[in-house]
């Protein structure tokens, strides 16, 4: 019993522990689009570069189940990109 209660201990404190150092790689990624960064617990911040026709854009999401995030599009100099419907 009492191992029991020890594994479900440890489990909990694995499952709801919280990482205040993230680990990004922020090489190059502009200023206005690193200060999206936040210390939540819940919702792990990505960046993607993406290229596409030519063109590369940075991608700034959140991953998390208890994340509802829409994805935020920047330009290569960091400022918000418009895309066409076709795009």
């Amino acid at each position: 019993m009492k191992s029991i209660c020890f594994l479900i201990g440890i489990a909990a404190i694995t499952l709801f522990s919280c990482d205040k150092a993230p680990q990004l790689r922020l090489d190059g990624v502009p200023k206005s689009v690193t200060q999206l960064i936040d210390d939540n617990c819940f919702c792990e911040p990505r960046i993607g570069l993406f290229k596409w026709d030519g063109r590369s854009f940075y991608v700034h999401c959140f991953i998390g189940p208890a994340c509802d995030t829409i994805a935020s599009i920047f330009d290569e100099q960091g400022n918000p990109a418009e895309l066409t419907d076709d795009e």
